[in-house]
């Protein structure tokens, strides 16, 4: 299994003897129809961040952007490079450039999101003392900086908010990119599987915050169950236990996804029930590209760990308790329980993982 070296990965600057040079890092942005927000994000990456200019490398690639996206980042970021696509592939269009990316780490960021000044530095930083091959963060609201996105929907250790990520290029190379089967959302817990099943190290640092420009759910708007991003997910996160998982953690994730469709419509939403025809067909799909993990440790563990993959009863109240005559249990306390009982894989603090 590949290995992190012990030691950095910075050599000494032959024009300031004795000072060690900052590992590089290749910093690619995904647009699409994000202009202005990329704009933002390029001034702070670019000119707010305390990272040696000479270290690094910006790249832009353009998802066949209608609002002139790649046009403003050539005119007003001429040391940026841009590769433009003739069509929207999604999240994977990440990979174009990964595979031009020369850094010694890349990160990964959305078209609307940055780190603060110091946050790379830190990250790397904190990537080479802990011999980490990728690096994630708590993910802030610029409309709000209390707010946490990454306490909202809890990836842990086990996945990370992809809008912001810091990955060893060896790493990368060696698992490849992003799966071009998912368009977008849950890409980063397919990743994570194969990353895992390499040997590859996990460092979480929530203290270290990246900016998201992105809407904060409020009361009263449109509930999740009823959005198209549930229903993707149901798709993915099916498509990923078919295509990854071992086959018994596979088969007891689809129940486990589809009940807990059921229970979504019977306790909240009764439109959630239409994820499930979504489900059974994410499933199909894996199956025709299966590859399992080699590591059974790997599966098991998200098959039990990952709370989108666990048993609904796990954490909330068991199908029985949806019954008239009832009594419904504390599904509040039962879920802080859950990732109580689970803090190796969903730490408060900073936290390394591999297997």
């Amino acid at each position: 299994m590949p290995k992190s070296p012990a030691m950095g990965t910075g050599v000494v600057d032959s024009k300031e003897t004795g000072r060690a040079r900052r590992p590089s890092v290749s910093i690619v942005f995904l647009v699409y129809n994000r202009r202005d927000e990329l704009r933002t994000s390029l001034r702070q990456m670019l000119f707010e961040c305390d990272y040696d200019s000479d270290r690094l490398d910006v790249i832009v690639v353009d998802n066949a952007s209608t609002d002139g996206s790649a046009a403003m980042v050539r005119e007003e970021f001429p040391q940026v490079r841009v590769i433009v696509r003739d069509h929207n592939s999604g999240v994977s269009g990440w990979n174009d450039g990964f595979a031009i990316a020369t850094g010694d780490y890349v990160l990964a960021v959305d078209d609307d999101c940055y780190l603060p000044g110091d946050g790379l530095r830190r990250a790397v930083a904190a990537a080479e003392d802990r011999a980490a091959d990728l690096v994630s963060f708590g993910i802030t609201s610029s409309q709000d900086p209390e707010y946490r996105f990454n306490e909202m929907y809890r990836t842990g250790l086990l996945s990370f908010w992809g809008c912001a990520v810091l990955i060893r290029r060896d790493a990368l190379n060696a698992i490849g990119g992003y799966d071009p089967e998912i368009f977008v959302w849950a890409n980063e817990l397919e990743f994570m599987f194969r990353f895992f099943d390499r040997g590859f190290r996990h460092l979480h640092l929530p203290e270290l915050t990246a900016v998201h420009m992105k809407q904060i759910r409020r009361p009263g708007t449109p509930p999740y169950l009823t959005s198209k991003a549930y229903r993707y997910n149901a798709r993915h996160f099916a498509y990923i236990a078919a295509k990854l998982m071992r086959r018994r953690d596979a088969i007891e994730a689809l129940v486990a996804l589809m009940v807990g469709h059921v229970r979504d419509g019977l306790r909240e939403e009764p439109t959630a029930l239409r994820a499930l025809p979504h489900c059974i067909a994410g499933f199909a799909h894996g199956l025709r590209h299966r590859d399992p993990v080699v590591n059974p440790e790997v599966s098991r563990t998200y098959r039990r760990h990952f709370h989108s993959f666990a048993s609904p009863w796990w954490f909330s109240r068991a199908l029985h308790q949806y019954l008239p005559w009832s009594r419904s249990g504390d599904t509040t306390r039962r879920a802080k329980k859950y990732f109580t009982d689970r803090t190796r894989y969903y730490p408060t603090g900073a936290g390394m993982l591999e297997f």
